[in-house]
């Protein structure tokens, strides 16, 4: 069993998210008893597919595997089967207010409410702050009932940001501030919006808080790049290598760094993968273990799904591990593909994009052959000249005026690119196919599967995918 020895994590993953599709797929009739007995099997099925004489203790790897897999499927079917709060009537509660996004024609505040856990609320104005302590009474409600037709679910949403509920509130008083990560992350949006240009202002919120601005992510939409605008392994990535040049080999000063650059950045889906991904690696540095990037990227992603499963109806989420795994998958023979290697995963996350988004910019291709390499340079320029600018140092202003301008290039030639490249890609069964079917190949080539077996996996899995995804 070759993936056993690769990637044991791997199998864990496709068996988890296979079953919470054929949850999602036939809701009606797949109950979470069924998703318990289907997790097992499924996994039992991706293993036997690898089977190899050579590998030794084989058979006792994979029963343990099997019981922890089975084990993880009872923790996902409990917690998607778990009823949310009832509705409460709150008077005189203490809470914190997590975050304000904008939402329709007006905002929602994020509520951690003392003793309860956290709430949405709708608010017409930004009336407060994140970070703000409160008292407060109020009411909550449940989310909208979901109708597993497609359109969007109000309960699936929230409940993978780990949001209980709706809260009316009313009788707001704001007590006295205290550190916390909220405020902290408020004040420093704050000051990148007084002391830096508006478009700096706005890649570095993006970078550094997961903030995006939202005629900022329009424009990065239309171009295909608006992943360069999501805290993820990229962003990540650049910090931790950042970090490495100055401190070596100190893992436990890395782990904190990284750590506490994804709570600053609000600990978004992709950035959690990417966190626990190089925390993986990092771990295996310390225990002078062999880094196997795609096992790192399957115990993130089945780490994630242990503590919300509800990531999996997040797109964010879904994205951020197929890329993952597509560049893994490509890691020693990345040299030689480098040039393709945008195309290559286009091809593996298009079904995904097009299904929610409907179409796809295919502009985005183009332009990914150098943006990454681009906005890598281009966010430590502006980030190391914006912390001059907020530490006053003198003549920092100009430099910030100078970074400003590494972005503009882009934009320019990005509009540019755009303007004469208007191709768009609906989804369809055939691009479907070629995508999983990428995945399945650069997967099994990973494994150094014969050309027979990778063939018939990559027929067998992705009518699999294709049935239960589609």
């Amino acid at each position: 069993m070759e993936i056993i020895r690769c990637a044991p994590m791997l199998g864990v993953l496709a068996s988890l998210v296979s079953g919470l599709a054929l949850y999602d797929k036939f809701y009606d009739t797949f109950n979470v008893y069924a998703f318990i007995i289907a997790v097992p099997v499924v996994y039992s099925g991706v293993m036997l597919c690898s089977y190899t004489r050579e590998f030794k203790h084989q058979w006792q790897v994979f029963i343990v595997a099997l019981i922890f897999t089975f084990l993880c499927s009872i923790r996902i079917c409990n917690e998607i089967s778990r009823p949310l709060p009832e509705p409460i009537t709150l008077n005189g509660a203490y809470g914190t207010v997590e975050s304000i996004r904008t939402w329709g024609r007006g905002y929602t505040a994020v509520i951690d409410i003392d003793g309860i856990g956290s709430y949405v609320s709708w608010r017409r104005f930004a009336d407060i702050m994140p970070g703000t302590r409160i008292r407060f009474s109020g009411v909550t409600r449940k989310f909208k009932v979901s109708k597993h037709d497609g359109s969007f679910d109000e309960e699936r949403y929230f409940r993978a940001r780990g949001i209980s509920g709706w809260i009316n509130i009313k009788d707001v008083h704001e007590l006295p501030k205290r550190f916390s990560i909220p405020l902290m992350r408020y004040r420093l949006s704050r000051a990148l919006t007084i002391y830096m240009p508006n478009r700096i202002a706005s890649y570095l919120k993006a970078a550094w808080l997961g903030e995006r601005d939202n005629e900022l992510n329009k424009q990065h939409v239309k171009w295909g790049t608006s992943h360069l605008l999501a805290v993820s392994g990229f962003h990540v990535g650049i910090v931790i290598l950042i970090a490495a040049y100055f401190f070596r080999k100190n893992i436990l000063i890395l782990s904190v760094i990284l750590w506490a650059y994804i709570l600053l950045t609000g600990a978004a889906p992709s950035a959690m993968r990417a966190g626990l991904m190089l925390q993986v690696g990092l771990l295996a540095r310390v225990l002078k273990r062999p880094i196997m990037g795609v096992n790192s990227v399957s115990v993130a992603g089945v780490l994630l799904l242990l503590w919300r499963p509800f990531l999996f109806w997040d797109i964010g989420f879904r994205l951020s591990v197929l890329s993952a795994l597509t560049l893994t998958s490509l890691a020693d023979i990345r040299k030689v593909l480098w040039p393709l290697i945008s195309t290559i995963v286009f091809l593996v996350t298009f079904p995904q994009i097009a299904k929610t988004f409907h179409n796809v910019p295919l502009v985005g291709i183009i332009l990914n052959l150098f943006a990454p390499f681009y906005f890598g340079f281009a966010f430590t320029i502006a980030s190391a000249c914006a912390f001059l600018r907020l530490m006053n140092f003198p003549l920092s202003q100009y430099l910030v005026l100078a970074s400003e301008g590494i972005f503009i290039i882009f934009e320019r030639l990005a509009e540019y690119i755009a303007n004469h490249f208007t191709f768009i890609m609906n989804w369809n069964f055939f691009t479907a196919w070629i995508g999983t079917g990428t995945l399945i190949l650069f997967l099994c080539r990973y494994f150094n599967f014969s050309l027979t077996r990778t063939f018939i996996l990559m027929a067998g899995i992705s009518f699999f995918a294709f049935i239960i995804f589609m």
